[in-house]
């Protein structure tokens, strides 16, 4: 292992020559080591720490450390969405029940609770667990290959964790990535760094839920195209959308020219005109957008030349996003009623596409209406059971675990992943 510069005196530089004077440089010479062994700045890597809390202290002396009061600031600002959209979320589910008793389907709705297997229940509130775990092994892929990513596993799984509780918890998902960057900030990284970390998390995420239910519609296209006809070209509309939002975010990445080229403008056409009064502050807008995109691209272009870590960042994100397409099967089995599992898992894609579409928290409205098109026509009498059942686990429950995931942090007294890394490979060496 690489060792932690030295803050000793022992390669202190000579005395000053004047007899009068060599007090004074004694004093100095520490200061002027420190100096000498410390690392050039871009240089630091925190395969080189013994620890997390090692690896913050060199990269807050070499980068300045993180902006603690911004992160903070987004922080509570995330927070106050959070809070509205949980009050908002627990409106829609005793308002949900209200209807059910209403409309008088609350017999059928009890029965069918009292008939639920709790064992597959249980089931299906393992494979949330799994669908949490896959998403922190995407982190931790992508942090082995950053430089500067002072952070231990506990940190990555609140990184993921934050990313579900303040995007569930705000329309379309808005707090998801601002939440994940927070975490981020919080676990060490500077803004560039962390911002870019998510964008290559969040385009992986969406190259898999592209690949993964596009595969599935295509594979069942015959069956839900005759059972469930222009329906389905919604979900295929809202497919092409997330293509072309994955698309444009790799031109930023690839072509980061371009993104600053057309920030650069839009800034210059916003001074020009003072639009607002923000005029003054175009020239700063235009210097950060620059200096973001080529970090991004800076980053991606670093991450992509590992293609086995992308390739397997790949992997597990598909599988994150098979578990969640798949959860609806654990309902039925509780509820008794048999469908081809492949068919489940198409339809439970199709409920997750529609429902980011809706920019209400959670997705309130749309998901109800495509659970209730696409597994209405299964489920019969115990459908309202089914969905009330299904979305306590894989959102509520869920949503409550990631809130309290979110606040577990990685003692700085524990290695960092890359310095874990280092640990195996040397024992597998040897």
């Amino acid at each position: 292992m690489a060792s932690i510069p030295s803050r000793s005196t022992s390669n202190a530089a000579p005395a000053a020559q004047a007899p009068d004077a060599s007090a004074i440089s004694s004093r100095q010479e520490p200061k002027e080591a420190d100096a000498a062994n410390k690392p050039p700045l871009n240089a630091f890597d925190t395969i080189d720490y013994s620890t997390k809390g090692e690896a913050l202290e060199a990269l807050g002396e070499l980068t300045g450390g993180k902006d603690a009061a911004d992160s903070k600031a987004r922080a509570r600002s995330n927070t106050r969405k959070a809070v509205i959209g949980g009050l908002f979320m627990a409106a829609v589910l005793i308002v949900s029940l209200a209807y059910i008793e209403a409309s008088g389907q609350g017999q059928s709705f009890r029965e069918a609770l009292d008939q639920a297997k709790l064992v597959w229940m249980l089931a299906m509130v393992g494979v949330m667990g799994l669908y949490l775990l896959f998403g922190t092994l995407a982190f931790v892929l992508e942090t082995l290959i950053a430089r500067k990513a002072p952070v231990g596993f506990l940190d990555l799984v609140s990184v993921e964790a934050a990313g579900t509780f303040f995007g569930n918890l705000t329309p379309m998902m808005a707090g998801s990535v601002p939440g994940q960057i927070w975490r981020l900030l919080e676990a060490g990284l500077d803004f560039g760094s962390a911002t870019a970390v998510q964008i290559n998390r969040f385009l992986l995420f969406q190259a898999a839920e592209i690949l993964l239910a596009g595969g599935l519609l295509l594979c069942n296209w015959p069956y839900f195209f005759s059972h469930y006809g222009a329906v389905v070209w919604i979900n295929v509309a809202i497919f092409g959308f997330k293509l072309i939002q994955a698309m444009a975010l790799l031109v930023m990445c690839l072509r980061p020219q371009w993104v600053a080229r057309l920030g650069e403008r839009l800034c210059g056409w916003i001074k020009r005109r003072d639009l607002f009064g923000m005029g003054i502050k175009a020239d700063g807008w235009s210097k950060a957008i620059s200096n973001q995109v080529t970090q991004f691209s800076t980053t991606f272009k670093a991450a992509v030349r590992h293609k086995w870590v992308m390739l397997g960042m790949l992997v597990v994100s598909i599988l994150q996003q098979f578990c969640i397409f798949c959860s609806p099967w654990f309902v039925l089995q509780a509820l008794n009623i048999q469908v081809d599992f492949w068919l489940v898992v198409c339809a439970g894609s199709m409920v997750q596409l529609l429902a980011s579409a809706i920019p209400l928290p959670g997705g309130t409205g749309g998901i109800e209406a495509s659970f209730a098109t696409f597994f209405a026509p299964w489920m019969g009498s115990t459908a309202a059971a089914g969905y009330i059942l299904w979305r306590l686990v894989t959102y509520y429950l869920y949503t409550a675990l990631c809130g309290a995931a979110t606040l577990v942090r990685t003692p700085d007294s524990a290695p960092t992943l890359r310095q874990r890394l280092r640990r195996l490979v040397k024992r597998l060496d040897d």
